[in-house]
């Protein structure tokens, strides 16, 4: 069981530590900065800096590695000196550290990373297996997903180890909520101005310049993210005073998701309002109506407001209709056609990651390249039948350990254990309509229950250490107080009375 503090030791080896780290960062600066005495200096005055403060604290790291994968940030523009992967670098410091004081893996007991492992062997033995006997030539897209595959992988491990407190999965769950708020204000500043419709493929619907937001799908989707998780904490979670002020955001992230235009969004919109609905269960009456209201002013508000053709492209599932977007429902049942046929082809290995596009090129009447736009198609295509079934043992192990923290765990984050189970579910039902089995927040979804889990458990080791300790002093002191106790000498009874 992991502790809840990365270093402990002298304060010799954390200084060593943390100037290995800064002479790390630098080294990875230098060339980015040139030759130029000025740059190099700043290079070398904020790598450091920055080393030092992610070392003494990781989980500044986290966070960090957090932000610039959701906004995609990369100012460098080199693919392995990006951020993400300058933050990790250093992060692998305090990581050695913390293994080598556990002197134990221990995050290999948890069955969800077993999975995963499993999973990155069998995506590589489908890669080896088609690389030499596949009709079609693999492209770079091979190498660009198995590198996303194994980096989230990585970025679990340091979440796990350093994302190790309730503060800490607070302030995570508040800075996901906040960044998907930034993209979901920059999506509907753009819609409704009219600034943002060139830059989209398709019809006229909301979407950010930025992130995996770019895609109105994904957007649709990380806004119901959201709603789920403000939702369940503000019926659930702990008076603030700020509380108050996240009731616009009911309205105004549902609002991005509807202009988005998205069916799988409409689906997932009417599945968060069921399970809200569902999650009453010992409220009162009024507080029930309440809250029907309540979903029923934001529904009438998203109507009025949303453009009558994102509407319908949103609520129309009949290809045959003649309306916006139907040519792209047509390619998506074309596709999933195609990808089922591809992967029942193939059931063992799968033709590998990231090559459906160039099988379905080189298969006769399959349509032109395209992507999967089905989570559990891409499974079964990327790796065959086995790739398929450990995830959906990886959703179930997930789902299964986010009841029991709702049943069992910390009362303060039954919102943070109701949020997250409604959003795996949303989840799953997004995956029908993309493959998005590989973003950052699949891994959020697993991460987050996994650390409550474990603060949980050291929450409780605690406590029981500490009520051991108290009732061995309570033991100690009365005994304390048997031996202290004063003694008085004893009197002899008398003799007994002569008979005679």
């Amino acid at each position: 069981m992991p502790t809840a503090q990365y270093a402990q030791g002298s304060r010799g080896v954390r200084l060593a530590l943390v100037g290995l780290g800064l002479s790390l960062f630098a080294l990875l600066l230098i060339p980015l900065a040139g030759l130029h005495t000025i740059s190099l200096g700043a290079a070398l005055a904020v790598g450091g800096v920055g080393a030092a403060a992610i070392i003494q604290n990781p989980h500044l790291g986290v966070f960090a590695i957090l932000t610039a994968v959701l906004i995609d940030v990369d100012p460098i523009g080199v693919r392995y000196l990006s951020l993400p992967y300058l933050i990790s670098a250093v992060l692998a410091l305090p990581l050695t550290l913390a293994i080598l004081r556990d002197r134990t893996i221990w995050v290999w007991h948890l069955p969800q990373i077993r999975i995963l492992f499993l999973l990155g062997i069998l995506f590589l033995l489908s890669t080896a297996a088609n690389y030499s006997t596949a009709s079609f030539a693999p492209g770079s897209e091979t190498s660009r997903l198995l590198t996303i595959f194994f980096s989230r992988m990585v970025f679990m491990l340091f979440f796990l180890y350093f994302i190790n407190t309730r503060e800490k999965i607070e302030i995570t769950v508040w800075l996901v909520v906040g960044l998907i708020s930034i993209m979901a204000i920059e999506a509907l500043y753009g819609f409704f101005t009219k600034s943002s419709i060139e830059s989209h493929v398709g019809q006229d619907r909301a979407h950010a310049s930025f992130s995996l937001a770019e895609n109105a799908n994904r957007l649709g989707y990380i806004c119901l993210f959201a709603t789920s998780l403000l939702w369940f904490y503000y019926s659930y979670g702990k008076a603030h005073w700020w509380k108050p002020f996240v009731l616009p955001l009911f309205f105004f992230l549902p609002l991005t998701s509807f202009t988005t235009g998205s069916r799988s969004g409409f689906l997932q919109t009417v599945l968060l309002t069921i399970l809200i609905l569902k999650e009453q269960q010992g409220w009162t009456i009024r507080k029930r109506v309440r809250t029907l209201a309540f979903l029923i002013v934001a529904g009438l508000l998203a109507v009025a407001v949303v453009p009558s053709q994102n509407f319908t492209r949103a609520t129309t599932f009949d290809p045959s209709r003649d309306t916006a977007g139907q040519a792209s429902l047509k390619n998506r049942i074309q596709t999933d056609y195609a990808a089922l046929k591809i992967g029942l082809s193939n059931p063992f290995l799968g033709i590998g990651i990231g090559n459906f596009r160039w099988a379905k090129l080189g298969s006769e009447g399959l349509g032109r390249a395209s992507n999967t736009h089905n989570g559990y198609l891409w499974a079964l295509t990327s790796g065959g039948v086995g790739v398929f079934v450990l995830y959906v043992l990886l959703f179930v192990h997930t789902y299964r350990l986010i009841k029991k923290l709702e049943r069992s765990g910390p009362r303060e984050l039954l919102w943070l254990s109701k949020g997250l189970k409604v959003n795996l579910l949303l989840f799953l039902l997004f995956s029908a309509f993309t493959d998005f089995w590989l973003s950052d927040f699949l891994y959020l979804l697993i991460s987050l229950p996994l650390a409550m889990t474990l603060c949980w458990q050291r929450e409780q080791q605690q406590f029981l250490k500490m009520r051991l300790a108290a009732k061995a002093a309570s033991v100690g002191n009365l005994a304390a107080t048997k031996q202290q106790r004063p003694s008085f000498p004893q009197i002899p009874s008398a003799a007994p009375a002569r008979s005679f």
